[in-house]
Formats: structure tokens, sequence, C-alpha cells
């Protein structure tokens, strides 16, 4: 029954994409990207305004009727359905559907401390809530500001039936085959010796840039609800998108949704869609498709400012005046508030040092601080410490980027193709200069002193733009191979033989390409710890917890707050169980003012161990007295013991009405608050 509800989104959205190519004139290669990023946008709209539910029958009804009116026969006129069909529109409706069954059967869980922390809690909330997660109420101190993007994506596939985890990746992979689809572009299937070989080269590419070793765990690149992926694959796939918009001669605007995504991604890739923006913006600008030059200039200058006005009208609504509201709101009712520093100041400030002007304050305090992550940043881009791809560091990287763009250049059929191929190439580049400093900013003076000394997650930021950047040269050495566009009533000359080589030559580099990404992939990740190939095992830990959660829950009522305690945990556990939980609230395990909880090992002051480690470090030093305070302070009613231990017995057994002696013998995981103590809840225990 679930399949069919992701069939039933599906469905909608092929009609939407159906009515963007019958009728609007879009490649059926380029109308499911254009088509999945107006929803994200609508929903995210909708979901500001505060009703997503509606928002959402209303996108569906309307995908629907423009879908059905689009493929409905006109009369005397011979219906164009076969425009539907090309190598890119295949790919993705393929490779969609056999995700959905594939997930389907297999029932992929999250499992990831940022899946649990955020991306797919986030995302279920949203779907349980049918409202934007930033209004929820998960017993955290934190007001939940990440963008809306990817959570709403996930919830267009999940709007019909019941939230599954496996629903959240397969939007994820839906939104990477749409970019992949849009690199083919608006290839026929005459072109299939060069569709075949890119597709394979577009499958490897995730992979191929974040796979740095040889893999013991299950790799979840295709299985995984980060944003950091999806981030470089939308600022690829619209530049991508565009190119191949001015190859088939498309409707210019179906980029704009697109680069308003690339904004609605991730809080901090926010400069990857103005990268995009930019590249876009030049390239309709600076070479026009006829001549003279100033022939159309107003309206290219109008769709240059577009293509910046769309990701930074989203940046304004979301990063600026929503999260404004939600954090004046936290700091209002006892929250943080805003705890980093102004974004024009850290620029601002990063920038006086790196000219060797004084600073004061804090941003004296952080100089060689940062001074320090750019130096680091550098020995992970030049030295074989900094492994972050399939063919070693960041330079390794950089230099096969800016081959393929030498490629695009060398298969280029005119003069005009070569020049912006060639200024793609220089402004992507100098971009990739200003994310590193980004980067190095983000490190200086918005991350913590112990994140900044280990590069926390350096891998997972960077990959996001070599990502972005190789899918953007691609775009380009396919649109070069694709040969020179004609346009209608001019008279067709025939291609020389240098031309005829020269493309010969082009598809067997790609050709190339291809066997050696499959062939590094096959080295670096063996296929029974793939995402094709993991086994049912690799979720054992996350099933036997949810199973635990749904049991619990099934004694608790919907009014309930749950006190999590979990002796030793690190805070995964109570993600898990905030996770698990929903709509059922576990509070957060600490006193909000220091930040303290999120699981952790609860004991008298006296009895902090010693010896460093886990317990050590989330050690909260509470008296019996402080405990029932804080429980019954924060309006928890129900304590649920998910690990005891001596420490935890010896401190405090005295509020329990037993003693704890049911918790002991294996008898509930329950105790519920009431005015004589803790009382246990009777229940059936299953082995753990």
């Amino acid at each position: 029954m679930e399949l069919l509800c992701v069939f039933a989104s599906m469905a909608a959205l092929f009609l939407f994409c159906a009515f963007l190519t019958l009728r609007c004139g879009l490649h059926s290669a380029l109308a499911p990207l254009t088509a999945l990023s107006a929803a994200v946008l609508w929903l995210t709209l909708w979901g500001m305004a505060g009703p997503l539910l509606a928002g959402a029958w209303i996108l569906f009804a309307a995908f629907a009727a423009l879908g059905i009116w689009a493929l409905w026969p006109r009369k005397g006129a011979r219906p164009a359905y076969a425009k539907l069909a090309s190598p890119g529109a295949i790919l993705f409706w393929g490779m969609t559907a056999a995700f959905a069954v594939y997930f389907f059967l297999r029932q992929p869980m999250a499992t990831g401390f940022d899946e649990l922390n955020l991306w797919a809690t986030a995302v279920k909330v949203t779907k349980v809530d049918n409202s934007l997660y930033s209004n929820a109420v998960l017993g955290t101190p934190w007001a939940v500001t990440q963008n809306p993007g990817l959570p709403l994506l996930s919830y267009f596939f999940s709007f019909f039936g019941a939230y599954a985890d496996w629903k959240i990746y397969l939007a994820y992979n839906a939104l990477a085959f749409a970019v992949f689809a849009a690199v083919l572009g608006g290839m026929g299937f005459s072109r299939w010796r060069l569709a075949v070989p890119l597709a394979a080269v577009l499958w490897c590419v995730p992979y191929f840039f974040t796979t740095y070793n040889h893999t013991i765990y299950l790799n979840t690149v295709y299985m995984t609800s980060y944003g950091d992926i999806p981030a470089g694959l939308v600022m690829g796939g619209a530049v991508a998108l565009w190119l191949a918009l001015r190859k088939t001669g498309g409707p210019k605007w179906a980029v704009l949704p697109v680069l308003a995504l690339a904004a609605n991604t991730k809080a901090n890739t926010f400069v990857l869609a103005l990268v995009a923006a930019g590249i876009v913006a030049v390239d309709a600008w600076l070479w026009p498709e006829q001549r003279p030059f100033r022939k159309g200039l107003l309206r290219r200058t109008g769709f240059a400012v577009a293509s910046f006005a769309a990701p930074l009208a989203v940046y304004y609504l979301w990063n600026v005046r929503y999260v404004g509201m939600l954090v004046s709101k936290n700091a209002e009712t006892g929250g943080v508030g805003e705890t980093s520093a102004a974004l024009s100041d850290v620029v601002i400030n990063g920038i006086k040092i790196l000219l060797g002007q004084p600073v004061e304050g804090f941003f004296a305090e952080r100089q060689s601080q940062f001074l320090q992550a750019i130096a680091d940043m550098g020995t992970q881009f030049w030295t074989a410490d900094g492994k972050l791809s399939m063919i070693g560091q960041g330079r390794n990287v950089v230099a096969l980027i800016l081959l393929v763009f030498a490629l695009a250049v060398l298969a280029g059929p005119g003069l005009l193709l070569r020049l912006r191929v060639v200024c793609a190439a220089v402004c992507s580049t100098l971009c990739f200069l200003g994310y590193n400093l980004m980067l190095a900013l983000s490190y200086g003076f918005i991350f913590k002193p112990f994140q900044a000394e280990s590069l926390t997650d350096y891998n997972r930021y960077i990959y996001s733009y070599y990502i972005g950047w190789f899918l953007i040269a691609l775009a380009c050495l396919a649109v070069a191979l694709q040969g020179r566009t004609v346009p209608a009533g001019s008279e067709v000359r025939p291609a020389s033989r240098w031309d005829c080589r020269r493309a010969l030559a082009g598809q067997g580099a790609v050709l190339l390409l291809a066997c050696g990404m499959l062939v590094r992939l096959n080295q670096m990740v063996l296929p029974q710890l793939s995402v094709l190939g993991f086994s049912d095992s690799e979720f054992a830990d996350r099933k036997a917890a949810r199973a635990e959660a749904q049991l619990v829950c099934s004694y608790l009522e919907p009014e309930d707050r749950v006190f999590y305690v979990s002796q030793g945990d690190n805070g995964e556990g109570w993600f898990s169980a905030v996770f698990d939980f929903y709509p059922v609230l576990v509070d957060y395990s600490g006193v909000v003012s220091t930040m303290e909880g999120g699981g952790g090992t609860f004991g008298l002051p006296e009895l902090e161990p010693e010896e460093e480690g886990t317990k050590k470090y989330y050690y909260h030093p509470y008296t019996a007295q402080r405990l029932d305070d804080t429980i019954r302070e924060n309006g928890c009613t129900v304590i649920y013991l998910q690990t005891i231990d001596d420490i935890f017995v010896q401190s405090y057994a005295s509020l329990f009405t037993d003693g704890l002696a049911a918790a002991q013998n294996g008898e509930t995981l329950l105790y519920r608050v009431t005015d004589a103590g803790y009382a246990p809840v009777e229940m059936e225990v299953t082995a753990r």
C-alpha cells in the first residue's frame, strides 16, 4: 500500500512534467528538476504562511489538472506524446521507480547522528504534523532553523500514506536523478553512444567525491538524508539545466525554481546557490544568442537580475525574516537566542585579518584559530593527508575538473561555445577560492575551537562544491559534444571531417572517464557494503530501538512527556528516542541554561567518574532533589529508563516508590510521575 502511495506522488509529478513539456516547451529531460524545485518552493511558502496541508492538496490538484489538460487530445491535432520520451527522461523515471521498489522492499532506516539529530527527524515531524518542523515543540532548547527545502521534498513523496524512513531516501535520489537527467539535457536517442557512458559517469559522481578509502562499513551515499550531497547536486544541476535550455530553446524561466531550491537546501551552502546563479547570469548576459551584443540587452539584464533574485529572495524570506522570528521567539521563551557572530561582521573582520589589518574583541581572540584553519585546509588540499575523494586530495579533484573543462573547450563546435565554457571554468574556479574562504571563516569564527582544531566535517563541506563543480564541467562537455545548434530557417552546413573526428574523440574521452570511474568505484567500495548490497543486519540495532520505542509508546497517552534516562549515552540514544517516540515528546534531559542534557549520565556529584570517557564527559551531577525538580518543572509525566547503572540506583532509588526494584528485575521500563513518587508502570518487557 505504501508503495502505491509513493507512486501516486510520482504520478502527480509525471502529469506536471507532461504539462511543462507539452504546453511550456520544456524538454522532457529537464522537466523533472524544474517540477521538483517548483513543488518545494510552493510548499516552502505555504509552510511559512502556516497551512502546509492545504498548500499540498492544492499543489497535487494543480499538478493533476494541468497534466490531464496537457495530455488531453486536441480535436484535429496529433498528440505530441513522443516528446515525453528522451534518454534523460527515461533515466529519471526508470531509476526513480526502481529505487522506489528497492527501498520499499529493503526498508532502510535512519541511523546517522545528524539524521536523527535533524535531517530525518525534520521530515518525520513535518509529515506527522503537516507543518514545518520549525513550528514543532520537540523538548529541545534550540530553534530548528535549517532550511526546509529537503524535508519538504521528502514531504512531497510521503504526502500520501504513513511516514517511512525509506521515503526520505527515495526523495533525495529522485532529486539526484533529476539532476542527472538535466546533465544529459536535450540528447535524443540518436546520441545513445554519448548518453550511456555519460549516465555511468553520473551514477559514480556521489560516490567518487565522497568515499575516500576502502569501506569496511555500509556506505550510505545513496541512502542518507544529509544535505551535503544534494547541495552540490542542485548547484551543478541548475547550471546544467541552463546550458540545456540554451541548447534546446526551452523557456528560460525554468531555471529560476532550481536556483531557489539551491538556496533552500542547506544553510551553510547558500553560497553554492550564488555560484550557480552567477554562472547562469554571466552566461545569459555576456554571451547573447543573437548579434549584435546590444540586441536584447535589457531582456538579458533582467534575466541576470532574476537569476540572483531567486536565491536571494529565498534566503531573505527564510534565513532573515522567518529564522529571525524563530530566534527572537526562542529567546523570549528562555532559549539561547542568537549564538554566533553576525555573518557580515565575520566576513569583514576575516578579510581585515587577511589584509594584515588589526581587529578587536572576539575576532582578535579567534585570529589564530582562523589562520590555523586556513593552514590546515591547505594541508588537506595539497598533501596526502587530504584524501577526500577516490582519487586523493583536493588538488587531484581540481585537476580532473579542469581537465573536463579543457575537453569541453576542445570539443566545442564553435568559438562562442568555447568562450562560454572558458568563462564558466574561470567563474567556477574563482568561486572555489571564495568557497574555501567561507569555510575558513566558519572554522575561525563560527565553529567551536575543538571543531576548528580537527576541521570537523571538512570533507562533507568541501565535497559539496566538488560535486557541483564537476557536474558543471560535465554539462559543458555534454553540450559541446552535441554539436552546433542550427537556428530555424538557416542553411545547414555539413559537418567537416575535423568536426567528426573531434566529436568522436570527445565521446571516446567520456567513455574512458566512465570506465575509469567505474573501475575505481569497484576498487574502493565493496559491493556487499554499498547501498545495493547491504544486509538486513546493518539496521539490527535501530530496529531493536524502534521496536522498544513502539512498545513503550503503546503504554503512553498522546499528552505524555517523557524524561529519558540512558546511563552512558552520548546523546545518540536520546536523539533516537526523540525520533522514534514522536509525536510523543521526549524531554531534553538536562538544564537548558547550561546546554547540558540530551542523554548523558545522571548521578550524585560525589559519584562522578574519575576516569575520562563518555560517562564523565556527559555527566549530570544532580542531587536527588535537583533531578526531581527538573523532571517535574519540565512537565514530564513519565520516566523512560532505557538503561540504568549502579550510579543511578545509588543516587535516586529513594525517588521511586519501589526503590527501582521493578526496573532492576526487568519488569518495566516506565515509571509514572505521581505526588507520592515515581510509580512503576505494569508492562510486558521483551528480551533485550
